[in-house]
């Protein structure tokens, strides 16, 4: 029996047995697999299967994304064996082959040590799945958060009905002492604990077990665990670890008193200066406002491919290695920073002896570009490139905090427009409004590149690039020449004014 075990970071998996003869594979609701995925094609490929032979072929339709097995991106027919991971867009297809005695047997079972080189492995063996985990444990910063979002994903992902986590200050509660129930032996020695049915995997942080994780398969046909639904727990585990370390540093943080260190995460030194007075004076952050601001999008292009070619931990580095980059020198010239898993949204407003947003948005946009165009790639046939997009106008801004939590957050129509702008600034471009150009054009080589229809404007937007090249000798020369024109021509009045004078 050949079967298609189906994993997508939205849905619960689900698994197909394939029929002799072909079935197509789509996002078409006629397709025998519906693939619901939006980098799949309506037609996106065929499989085939020969039931005489036991051959199992797949066939990619010229799709528009690709289909990938192995990580290697097909063209035409391929020959499939059993264990092949086919991708389609963020869509995983484990296909397996059994016997009917197997699969009624099939599961792991016992005690697994949670040794570095299971975390790595299993870290390699879900780089999809673990890219939207990492996003979103990115977003939570209390444990209570955290709980919730990881047992929900493991539900979803994995397709259990009871998840729980036992967070290690409640480990007293059970009863462990010469207990030999699968959570009473994972406590006790730190270990994956399997059952047929049940799963036990720590959170560990260093040697320090920080909870525990039970999930456990309870409904009729449900069927056992399998060595790839370990590799999947034990990799959230690793990152639920390193989520849970970093809050428990935070709220160190707090505990001391420094209310500064996390404005600093976002805010540069300068206004965080000025934010901390009226929060010691207050005892609140500024309010919400209407102000008029410059607002700057990039984000690393390709980042699921990334991931996926090059691994999850070596991506993090790059993304790290492009953050400490990229908020300093939006720090430099006065802007506020948001991280946003892929990218950064930068808000700059108007600053007492400073030039304006626009410009201030515009510079940093431009050394973001040259530094990525300078950076050794580590990926030299596929660059590492970027999109930057830049938009002006009226924003509401201001922060939402306590004395335990502050975030600065952006609302409005500009920032939306901006962020569909720069999924057009590819590769390594800079795309304003009218707005912004209307206010740089005169320091700037500024270029009209047409309209966009941006998805929730029922208007096109007018849309200009910024060239990376330095301003225009033209350009400057024609601004000096109308400073020295308006001086002629006030010289020419004044002139005037005196003769008619001496006249009267």
């Amino acid at each position: 029996m050949w079967s298609l075990t189906i994993t997508n970071p939205k849905s619960e998996p689900v698994q197909i047995k394939l029929t002799p003869g072909k079935m197509s594979i789509g996002r078409a609701v006629t397709s025998d697999i519906v693939i619901n995925d939006v980098a799949a094609s309506r037609r996106h490929a065929e499989i085939y299967f020969d039931s005489m032979s036991e051959v199992v072929k797949i066939n990619d339709l010229k799709s528009s994304n690709g289909t990938y097995v192995n990580r290697q991106k097909i063209n035409g027919f391929y020959r499939l064996q059993n264990g092949d991971v086919i991708r389609i867009g963020q869509t995983i297809m484990h296909l397996t082959k059994i016997s009917e005695t197997e699969a009624i047997k099939k599961g792991i079972s016992g005690t697994r040590h949670f040794t570095r080189e299971l975390v790595l492995e299993s870290l390699d063996e879900h780089p999809i799945l673990l890219n939207e985990i990492i996003e979103k444990l990115n977003t939570v910063d209390n444990i209570d958060s955290t709980i919730s979002m990881v047992t929900d994903l493991i539900k979803r992902s994995m397709g259990v009905n009871i998840c729980e986590i036992i967070l290690a200050k409640n480990f007293s509660k059970v009863n462990v002492e010469g207990a030999d129930t699968l959570i009473a032996r994972a406590i006790r020695k730190s270990s994956i604990e399997i059952s047929t049915r049940a799963m036990c995997v720590p959170i560990i942080s260093g040697e320090k077990p920080l909870a525990l994780i039970y999930l456990e398969k309870n409904r009729p046909g449900d069927t056992p665990f399998e060595k790839r639904d370990l590799q999947l727990v034990v990799a959230i585990s690793h990152q639920t670890a390193l989520t849970m370390a970093r809050i428990e540093l935070l709220e160190n943080v707090r505990k001391d008193g420094r209310v500064k260190q996390p404005l600093l995460r976002f805010i540069s030194p300068i206004e965080s200066e000025d934010t901390l007075k009226e929060y010691l004076n207050t005892g609140k952050f500024p309010d919400l406002t209407v102000k008029n601001v410059a607002v700057l999008f990039v984000e690393i292009a390709d980042s699921t491919g990334i991931t996926e070619r090059m691994g999850p931990k070596n991506y993090a580095l790059i993304l790290n290695a492009f953050y400490q980059f990229v908020a300093p020198v939006i720090f430099k010239k006065g802007g506020i920073v948001k991280f946003l898993g892929d990218g950064v949204l930068a808000v700059f407003m108007e600053m007492k002896d400073a030039t304006g947003p626009e410009e201030r948005a515009i510079s940093v946009g431009r050394e973001i570009i040259e530094f990525v165009k300078r950076a050794e790639q580590p990926e030299p046939e596929t660059p590492f490139i970027v999109g930057v997009a830049i938009n002006s106008g009226k924003a509401t801004v201001g922060y939402f905090g306590s004395q335990d939590r502050v975030e600065f957050n952006v609302m409005g129509n500009l920032i939306k427009t901006t962020y569909r702008m720069q999924e057009y600034a590819l590769p390594n471009r800079i795309f304003i409004g009218a707005s912004t150009a209307e206010v740089v054009h005169n320091k700037y080589l500024v270029q009209k590149t047409g309209s966009l229809k941006i998805v929730g404007s029922e208007q096109p937007i007018q849309v200009y690039e910024v060239s990376l090249a330095k301003v225009s000798p033209f350009i400057q020369m024609e601004n000096d020449m109308s400073t020295a024109f308006k001086a002629i021509a006030e010289r020419l009045k004044a002139r005037k004014e005196e003769k008619a004078q001496k006249n009267d």
